[in-house]
């Protein structure tokens, strides 16, 4: 069991059950990955910022220790609202968000939360894991405080994995994201990224990147348009075929599970072909039922080992 702090944004999320109807759940990448960590049998702390005293903060938090999370790194502020998203789903099963977080808690984290308390938990922990959409949210002022503070954690051997989740609506340019996600690169020791964040971040494919990356020491998981998965390692790439296609209900949360099973059984000392395998199974799990997480009972169950 490995010990993992996660840092991003617990959202409001609205997931569609027809007739106009929408079902209200709580979700966000780097929770959604949060929570199947969690599930899948880590230890997992989650650094976040919410409302306070509101049903919807309180709604979040609750569902944090539903899940089993550790909420002693959330931060609580008065008078604000978390985020809330909307997804609205094609006849393909693929999604589109419609946000409303311009006032969302999260964009003060660093500024209610003492760098402390979070290098204190990232020491202890195996895993620190953030995504692009992380870096978005927090700020100049905490994208500042955050470089720094993995780099300093890195230096002790803790590992950094990053999801780069290129979100453009949330940046003021391309160019101010990859300035940002170019400052925490180095401090990672796992990177997933695809071609649909590479082309427009660097003008270049999601494989290219990755091979320079491995070369400095990290290990990179690489994506494309038909699934396969092309991992670069500082010993090699491994290359693993594209899985078995499922008819997609909701393809939100697919990244983020797949992330979830390929580091948990990464920090169990699993081949990458193993945990690769596992990702697709767990994404595809999740596809299959509306809503970015699903019922415990429909997770997928592995050998031990």
């Amino acid at each position: 069991m490995a010990k993992i702090t996660v840092l991003g944004e617990c959202m409001v999320e609205l997931s569609p059950e027809g007739e106009g109807l929408h079902r209200m759940g709580f979700a966000g990448d780097t929770f959604n990955t949060a929570v199947y960590m969690a599930r899948l049998g880590d230890d997992v702390a989650y650094c976040t910022a919410l409302g306070k005293g509101d049903p919807f903060s309180d709604g979040a938090l609750a569902a944090m220790r539903r899940e089993g999370l550790d909420t002693r790194l959330v931060r609580e502020a008065e008078n604000r609202l978390p985020g809330l998203y909307a997804i609205v789903l094609d006849e393909n099963g693929e999604r589109k968000f419609h946000y409303w977080r311009e006032r969302a808690p999260i964009r003060d984290l660093f500024s209610q939360h003492t760098a402390d308390q979070l290098i204190a938990a990232a020491k202890a922990s195996d895993l620190v894991y953030l995504s692009g959409v992380t870096l978005a949210v927090i700020g100049d002022i905490g994208r500042a405080r955050l470089k720094d503070i993995l780099a300093y954690v890195h230096s002790l051997g803790v590992a950094v994995a990053l999801d780069f989740n290129y979100r453009p609506a949330l940046w003021a340019s391309p160019e101010a994201a990859r300035e940002a996600l170019d400052g925490v690169v180095p401090s990672c020791r796992f990177v997933s990224l695809s071609s649909e964040d590479s082309r427009p971040l660097y003008g270049r494919e999601a494989e290219d990147l990755a091979a320079e990356w491995a070369a400095a020491g990290a290990e990179v998981v690489a994506r494309d348009e038909s699934h396969a998965v092309n991992v670069h390692t500082p010993e090699g790439r491994i290359a693993t075929p594209a899985p078995a296609r499922v008819k997609a209900l909701d393809t939100t949360g697919a990244g983020d599970s797949f992330n979830a099973a390929y580091l948990s059984s990464r920090l169990a000392g699993l081949p990458v072909e193993t945990a690769v395998a596992r990702g697709h199974d767990l994404a595809a799990a999740v596809v299959t039922r509306k809503g970015a997480i699903i019922p415990t009972a429909s997770m997928p169950v592995w050998p031990r080992g």
